[in-house]
């Protein structure tokens, strides 16, 4: 496929004008390819994406597990006119996780992990824009005896996972595109290499195509002033406006509104402002909504703020989680007040605790909520000054 489809979808977009059925535009093979939307139309486009499959165990001596398959993302969003950068996961070597699978900041799908050992593969997680669909892929199997174990298989009937070598010296197979993880080597010889894991894939499916919004985004930015974050943004050629909508992220893919600012409605450029009071310790990320009064809307691009100042590292043990339960260690923590937090794959706070410490090195065991759903949480530690350093979990 030419990396630059911009010609390609023109010919989409007309095609659809004329026929009522939706038109697909497949992305395969690891790479980073670019999907454009015309001047003077808006899509609205399901995303689908599968991340890449993790290769099978390392290639050193001994029957290795098998690795796990990418994950499965999908969402319905509104596509102004302009570029979007589209990444298909690449399926990794033996011993290595694949890649991620993402459309722009809108759709991520995590690529599956590996293994070193004979235990298979840990499972990627995957997150898009509100009403998303996501799946967890299947984790690979352990190696049983001098048999490797097989690759997990992808998410949303994405690729199976390649066989697991058999007796002595048995090669693993690899993974099925998209996103079928390797299988792991058989032992105890070397004679023989795990499967790779298979490259993702993104599809986007265009539902139907609209006339430009009627507003531009010309600038938008965000910096730090006093102790909230001031956003700043300017519009040109508005008509029709109800409002725009501040919207704020952890991780740049799951935004939440956090405040609304009237539209002026002017043809010539308009300036906003609006202060977060109370952002997240750390990073932060934020977008503008327009909303018109038709309820039609669009997105601004996406604008970054680091309010973190590092602090030691930590470790979250074991993960996955067993019976809810973690241990929280640090050789080196730092005297002070600490809190922990808790967030869910949507971005929703599930768990809070406070600590102080005195410092030096802490082991700290967190029973966790038992009504948490099986998915990929992110932990943040944070300090009073809000220095913050962040994890990713997964809860099973």
């Amino acid at each position: 496929m030419n990396k630059n489809s911009t010609l390609f979808f023109i010919l989409l977009l007309f095609t659809q004008l004329l026929h009522s059925q939706p038109v697909s535009q497949t992305f395969d093979g690891g790479g980073t390819y670019t999907y454009t939307v015309p001047p003077g139309y808006t899509a609205n486009v399901t995303i689908q994406a599968w991340g890449a499959g993790g290769g099978g165990g390392s290639n050193t001596s001994g029957a290795k597990g098998g690795g796990c398959g990418g994950a499965y993302a999908s969402s319905t969003v509104a596509l102004g006119e302009g570029n979007y950068t589209v990444i298909v996961g690449t399926g990794g070597a033996p011993g290595i996780s694949g890649s991620n699978s993402s459309f722009s900041s809108l759709v991520v799908a995590d690529g599956g992990g590996s293994t070193a050992g004979t235990s298979g593969g840990v499972a990627g997680s995957s997150t898009g824009s509100t009403g998303n669909t996501t799946i967890l892929a299947g984790t690979g199997s352990s190696a049983s005896g001098n048999n490797g174990g097989a690759g997990g298989n992808a998410g949303s009937g994405g690729g199976a996972g390649g066989a697991g070598g058999i007796a002595n010296n048995g090669a693993g197979m690899p993974g099925i595109v998209p996103g079928g993880g390797g299988g792991g080597k058989a032992g105890p010889g070397v004679g023989s290499n795990s499967g790779n894991g298979a490259d993702g894939r993104v599809i986007v499916t265009i539902n139907s195509v609209l006339l430009p919004l009627p507003v531009k985004f010309n600038t938008i930015k965000a910096f730090e002033k006093q102790q909230a974050v001031q956003i700043e943004w300017a519009t040109s050629a508005e008509q029709n406006i109800y409002k725009y909508q501040v919207e704020r992220s952890f991780d740049g893919i799951t935004f939440l509104s956090i405040g609304s600012v009237v539209a002026n409605n002017l043809m010539g450029e308009s300036h906003y402002h609006f202060s977060d009071l109370a952002p997240l310790a750390g990073v932060n990320f934020y977008r503008i909504k327009s909303i018109d009064m038709d309820s039609r809307f669009a997105y601004s691009s996406v604008v970054k703020i680091n309010l973190n100042k590092n602090i030691p590292g930590f470790t979250l043990y074991p993960n996955p989680t067993i019976n809810g339960t973690v241990s929280f260690q640090s050789s080196d923590l730092e005297n002070g007040n600490y809190s922990m937090k808790l967030f869910s794959p949507l971005g929703s706070q599930v768990y809070n605790q406070t600590f102080t410490h005195s410092g030096g090195a802490i082991n700290l065991t967190i029973q966790l909520p038992t009504s948490l759903q099986p998915g990929l949480y992110n932990f943040q530690l944070a300090t009073s000054e809000k220095k913050v350093m962040s994890k990713k979990i997964i809860i099973e």
